[in-house]
């Protein structure tokens, strides 16, 4: 090793004592190579004077050869201190390990390795010819490992790239605010205000105060503002957060028949976890703009007074939806608390209903104590009989609940104290928007009637039609004209027709048999929509059961020429898009279907 002539004379003496390092006969390859690698010296501090090794010892693999790495090297190589002898045989000094080097330095002459019996012992045990069958066993295992990370990471290196080109989030971004339903615009409302972070928006299910009352619809409810547009995945999100085909690189490895050089890349199937992904708000010149202009035009879209009549009923039904999601969760919570046993599937129905009915007449403070009192007695009942299976007691709360829920309904002369906030309870972050930001009331003393009456009068304004495209004839409207022209029609309005047509309003054929057919058709389409609008979003699911309803092949005899009771509804609503913006004195909005021909 040379040395700089600056070097101090300590270090130039310790020089002196750099090991010569020298295969042993016949040793194997791999063991010569180990040995040179363990005792290759960088040289000596000059503070203290102690050895720099070129590698560390937990760097240096010894696969299938054993799991002390100084005996492995003893079994490859000879490191000998020159002009040192061992004090045990006086033959040439040497050394054992790195601990033994640094004990040579320190003025110590240890014992060479043909003097330490138990290193001669082990050296043995690693080169036993016995040993090598499950040697090669192991670094073969070894290298299979380390090909099968390499396609690993290249699996996971492709996952990544096919998410940022699925879902771009590069600044500026283009884009304009769409026209969804109220319940998506509170929701991504709390979220921009409630989250820790919107650079970018995750763990919403880890919440402490919960995005929305019932934790079960969270996810629904994310991913409504995603189908809705108004906010976006973001690209780094975790690859879990989405399903692949492959569904796991385990399963692509299974599909190639173990050949890692076959496997399949990753394929994103459009389908996502909501509360695993993270979002972001998408339009704007970077993103803390967007995320202000986007929170600025939430709050200007959610004025009540700038609202129509069906947006204040949307927002006077999503106080209701909060007020019964609040109570239910609290008569939830009070059954943890009392040690009774969570509310049955085939109870659960019940349970709702009661408190959707309670909340369109009582305040969350109201609902609270009818839940208080139904659990208090469910409690009272279990210590009573100690015996009786405690899912019993459960429905017996569901029961005194559902009966103090119709008693409120039905005398509201009944005085309910009201609860307050409750600590470690309070209202989620949606019901928070609503009440206080969007309301201006305390949500815990707020009721449905008393929020009707102190609303504004309605807008007059109405959803405008595309100017340049003018009135549409009702044939040209299909479902790329209402995908083209997001603009010219209220997704509301499919909710409203199905509803009517369901209940048999006047507004289905006058033959008997064919307005119950069609109101049977409507009712199903209408159940399509309530299932898929807070997955997909209002417009989304409008759009689907506007096609869906072609699937409603039953005969009908509205017409002199063969009419399905689906086309019948499809054309009515396309005719109601057509004239929706017309005088009142036109036709209404499911009048009669043109004869064809």
């Amino acid at each position: 090793m040379t040395q700089s002539s600056d070097l101090s004379p300590s270090v130039a003496d310790l020089s002196r004592l750099i090991p010569t390092v020298v295969p042993v006969a016949e040793a194997d390859p791999e063991l010569v190579a180990v040995g040179e690698r363990y005792w290759a010296l960088a040289g000596f501090t000059p503070e203290l004077g102690t050895p720099v090794w070129s590698e560390k010892a937990k760097d240096i693999s010894v696969a299938g050869w054993g799991k002390q790495l100084y005996v492995v090297a003893a079994a490859g190589v000879r490191a000998t201190v020159p002009e040192r002898a061992c004090p045990d045989c006086a033959g040439p000094l040497s050394l054992t390990s790195r601990t033994a080097f640094q004990q040579v330095i320190d003025g110590h002459d240890p014992a060479c390795v043909e003097c330490t019996p138990s290193l001669v012992a082990a050296i043995e045990f690693v080169t036993d010819p016995s040993r090598k069958t499950k040697r090669e066993k192991a670094q073969a295992q070894a290298r299979a490992q380390q090909v099968a990370a390499g396609a690993r990471d290249r699996w996971a290196t492709a996952q990544k790239e096919a998410l940022t080109e699925k879902y771009p989030a590069s600044f500026p971004c283009a884009g304009e605010f769409p026209h969804v339903g109220v319940k998506e615009m509170v929701a991504t409302l709390a979220l921009l205000r409630y989250a820790a972070s919107t650079s970018p928006i995750s763990q919403v299910g880890d919440w402490v105060t919960p995005l929305y009352p019932q934790a079960e619809k969270i996810y629904s409810v994310v991913a409504s503002t995603v189908h809705a547009d108004l906010l976006a995945i973001d690209p780094g999100s975790p690859p879990s957060a989405f399903t692949w085909e492959p569904a796991s690189f385990e399963q692509a490895v299974q599909d190639a028949g173990g050949d890692l050089d076959a496997v399949a890349s990753p394929r994103l199937t459009g389908q996502f976890y909501p509360l695993k992904a993270r979002l972001f708000a998408p339009p704007g010149p970077s993103a803390g703009i967007a995320v202000k202009n986007l929170d600025a035009h939430l709050a200007k879209e959610l004025r009540p007074a700038a609202m129509n009549a069906g947006r204040q009923d949307d927002l006077l039904a999503l106080a209701q939806e909060l007020i019964a999601g609040e109570t239910i969760r609290y008569f939830n919570n009070r059954l943890v608390e009392l040690n009774l046993p969570a509310v049955p599937d085939n109870h659960t129905a019940r349970l709702t209903e009661a408190a959707e009915k309670v909340a369109g007449h009582r305040s969350i403070g109201e609902s609270y104590n009818l839940a208080w009192r139904a659990t208090r007695a469910a409690a009272e009942a279990a210590q009573r009989s100690p015996y009786a299976p405690r899912a019993n007691m459960t429905t017996h709360a569901v029961n005194q609940f559902e009966n103090l829920a119709k008693q409120a309904v039905d005398d509201p002369d009944w005085v309910i104290k009201p609860f307050s906030e409750i600590q470690r309870h309070g209202v989620a972050a949606m019901t928070r928007v609503l009440f206080y930001t969007v309301l201006d009331v305390n949500p815990v003393e707020a009721t449905v009637p008393s929020l009707r009456l102190a609303l504004p009068a309605p807008s007059v304004e109405r959803v405008p039609a595309q100017a340049a495209a003018g009135t549409p004839e009702w044939e040209d409207v299909d479902l790329a004209w209402l995908d083209a022209n997001p603009d010219g029609w209220d997704p509301r309005a499919v909710l409203l027709l199905l509803e009517a047509l369901a209940k048999h309003e006047g507004l289905a054929p006058e033959w008997e048999v064919d307005e119950r057919v069609v109101a049977r058709g409507a009712t199903h389409l209408r159940n399509l929509y309530e299932n898929l609008a807070p997955l997909l979003g209002e417009r989304h699911a409008a759009m689907a059961v506007f096609a869906a309803s072609e699937l409603l092949t039953h005969p009908i005899s509205v017409t002199s020429v063969p009419y399905t009771s689906g086309k019948w509804i499809q054309e009515g609503l396309a005719q109601f898009f057509a004239l929706e913006h017309e005088g009142p004195d036109d036709q209404g909005p499911l009048g009669d279907v043109p004869e064809e021909g």
